[in-house]
């Protein structure tokens, strides 16, 4: 494998790649992948080449791909296989022809060769599961991975809460021997190299605290790197038909991830370190000042515990109240941002902000008793510290009193130790605030995880080199949750190359149909095959290539003109774009433009007409050059002229090989299709010829077929 090989290899399409055709839990991070980058051009620049078979086995790693030995031959046993071609690059090989030609898949689509190339490397592409295996749930198997893989950093973290831990015993230690030592013998001397020698550990003490904060830094940067790059990966994934009605709430559960990263890095340190080294300045206290001075250190201690406990219940009762109530005030926020319009047009603002108020008044309210039960509970242990230390000194001057066991310089130093031994005992209130909100945080994500994604539980699913755009139905139904049944086709057959127009009533799931036909739900009853194919075995990453799909109410993306135009899209110039952009009339809209394809479009496509989105959709769909077309009410914001330029754009550039399923109400688009499907909620009211069904519905069928029809215009 020469340089060139691995300059061809792009990381982040191959790692993406590989999660998706596995299924995987684990992700490489964007910061990963351009630590690998960075270190492939640092050997070049040093002379020095990098084996590219080496950079795959280390994004295997980092995937949690099991490694295999590289071999010189692809095999079908053991695809799909990540090829190394010299002169082609690095492609994942995912089938073989019956001409014997094998199928390879790279960053700019499928393609074939006969022979593969002398030099050629091939590893097979198997996924390895974690010693903890599937039986945790999805999410926590995302934590324990995460956080399993950065365990030398808690290794690090915890040896230097060790170290501070020791040095504030030496300190103590220090003062025993000024005033059992120092002071009664008038040793200047051993003061001043005591001093020194404190002062010393001192300095090193508080470099162990700044290495430990660098530490931890770098750990958070990496962990809420890693982890979100995942979530998002994850909700990219979810199926359509999945997403929960309130999305501004699910954002907001997404987003609570904060609460569970902050809470383990640092509950980790507290139940691993702090509080186990309190127990440890107990027994050293017992050596110091013997037992009954330990004793009142002992018995405070679980006497604080006890307290914190005690509020706990009622801490993370209001804790997981707010963070609920929170969810709903993110998502009423979101709706009323995103409907602006509509609640100015109805007058519904004071609706809307009653709603808000007593949404906040909630969250204001379990707040301030989370605050005053945590406050009190932090008070209380700040008394039972003064209170320990007050009857610790009483303890060992009566004993120091009475006796000769115990001298001045070892109450000091037992003081200075029953600090450390009760200060984990004052950080509890604070855990238990960050346990109510990273458990809440935590059930939500499970539920988020526990969404079915596209190729759910499909462990590889299907890559066909092509897509001819042959349906196949049979008993479908599919019914929106609180809703009656959408959509109900008991069968429907649609042949490659054929050109469908979809018609209906208002509800008689004629956009659900489509919605469905394109992969994006699944039928809770019956079947879809695509070519002979279970829709849903179908790689979700290979359907989205070859088969477009508009929305009726298309959604564009915060950038510019070409950023929307190419979304999804590689390798395709401004030349290419301007020709699709004259095709549909677009390009009026970018001359017209002082910044033309630079021109910036806000969120949600703010700014830009409902014609101009839809015309935008289109242009991007010309460019992508699918194999199967679907399109709803695609023209449905458009004025007479603008559509027939795009009827006739859509014309030229669907081939005769290519599939069409259009649902419209516009009888201009019906020339596009060869083939017309009236659709009522109870099924298929009638399916023929375009022509023939629009003579019978001109001519004489019954009424309810008529009006069925006839309702599609205004559907």
């Amino acid at each position: 494998m020469s340089q060139s090989d691995i300059q061809q290899i792009n990381l982040r399409w191959l790692a993406e790649r590989c999660s998706s055709l596995l299924d995987l839990s684990a992700a490489v991070t964007p910061m990963q992948l351009e630590a690998m980058q960075q270190e492939i051009g640092q050997r070049r620049t040093g002379g020095t080449d990098a084996d590219p078979r080496d950079v795959v086995d280390r994004m295997f790693a980092l995937l949690q791909v099991r490694a295999s030995a590289w071999t010189d031959q692809p095999s079908l046993q053991a695809l799909p296989m990540i090829g190394l071609l010299p002169g082609i690059g690095c492609r994942i090989v995912y089938g073989r022809t019956e001409e014997g030609r094998w199928l390879l898949e790279g960053e700019g689509g499928s393609h074939e060769v006969a022979i593969i190339p002398e030099g050629s490397a091939f590893v097979p592409l198997h996924h390895r599961e974690m010693e903890y295996g599937k039986h945790w749930p999805p999410f926590m198997r995302v934590i324990r991975e995460t956080f399993g893989s950065k365990k030398q950093v808690f290794v690090k973290a915890g040896i230097a809460s060790i170290l501070g831990n020791l040095f504030a015993v030496i300190i103590s230690f220090y003062s025993l021997q000024i005033y059992d030592r120092v002071i009664p013998t008038q040793g200047v001397s051993t003061l001043i190299v005591l001093t020194v020698g404190v002062i010393m550990i001192m300095g090193i003490d508080l470099s162990v605290k700044l290495a430990r904060a660098m530490i931890m830094e770098e750990y958070i940067k990496e962990v809420d790197h890693e982890v979100s790059h995942r979530i998002f990966r994850r909700l990219l994934g979810v199926r359509m038909d999945q997403f929960p009605p309130t999305l501004g709430s699910l954002a907001s559960q997404i987003r609570g991830y904060d609460s569970i990263r902050s809470f383990v890095s640092t509950a980790t340190m507290y139940m691993l370190i702090d509080v186990p080294f309190g127990l440890v300045f107990m027994l050293v206290i017992m050596s110091i000042a013997g037992p009954a001075v330990a004793l009142v250190s002992l018995a405070f201690f679980a006497l604080s515990l006890t307290v914190g406990m005690v509020f706990r219940g009622r801490i993370e009762e209001h804790t997981r109240n707010s963070a609920s109530t929170s969810n709903r005030k993110l998502g009423l926020l979101v709706d009323t941002v995103d409907g602006a319009e509509s609640i100015k047009a109805s007058g519904a603002s004071w609706q809307m902000l009653g709603l808000w108020d007593r949404l906040n008044r909630q969250i204001v309210e379990d707040d301030a008793k989370t605050r005053h039960y945590s406050e009190v509970s932090t008070y209380l242990s700040s008394f039972m510290q003064q209170l320990s230390y007050v009857l610790l000194v009483a303890t060992g001057a009566w004993i120091a009193s009475t006796t000769t066991t115990l001298t001045t310089g070892g109450i000091v130093a037992c003081t200075i130790l029953s600090g450390r031994v009760l200060s984990p005992i004052g950080m509890l209130p604070g855990i238990i605030v960050q346990w109510g909100y990273a458990r809440i945080a935590y059930q939500n994500l499970e539920k988020f995880f526990a969404l079915e994604t596209d190729n759910h539980e499909i462990g590889r699913p299907l890559i066909p080199d092509r897509l001819r755009g042959s349906f196949k139905v049979s008993g479908l139904r599919y019914t929106y949750p609180g809703q009656n049944r959408a959509v109900a086709v008991d069968r429907l057959e649609i042949t490659a190359g054929e050109k469908v127009g979809i018609l209906g009533v208002v509800g008689s799931g004629k956009s659900t149909l489509l919605k469905l036909l394109a992969g994006l739900y699944k039928p809770q009853e019956g079947q879809i095959l695509l070519d002979g194919l279970d829709l849903h075995h179908i790689s979700r990453h290979h359907l989205s290539t070859r088969l477009a799909y508009q929305q009726q109410h298309v959604r564009l993306f915060a950038g510019t003109l070409r950023d929307n135009l190419l979304l999804g899209l590689s390798g395709i110039d401004d030349r290419r774009i301007m020709e699709a952009s004259e095709q549909t009339g677009l390009n009026q809209l970018i001359a017209s433009h002082p910044r033309g394809l630079d021109l910036t479009i806000a969120e949600g496509g703010a700014g830009v007409s409902g014609g101009q989105k839809q015309l935008i959709a289109i242009t991007r769909m010309i460019l992508a050059q699918p194999e199967i077309w679907m399109l709803d009410e695609p023209t449905a914001s458009m004025d007479d002229g603008l559509e027939q330029r795009v009827v006739a754009a859509l014309g030229r550039a669907i081939q005769p090989g290519q599939t069409l399923v259009l649902v419209t109400h516009k009888p201009g688009l019906l020339k596009l299709v060869d083939r017309l499907v009236i659709l009522a909620p109870g099924g298929v009211a009638m399916d023929g010829p375009r022509d023939e069904v629009l003579r019978r519905l001109q001519g004489g069928v019954s009424e309810s077929t008529k009006a069925t029809a006839q309702g599609g215009a205004a559907s």
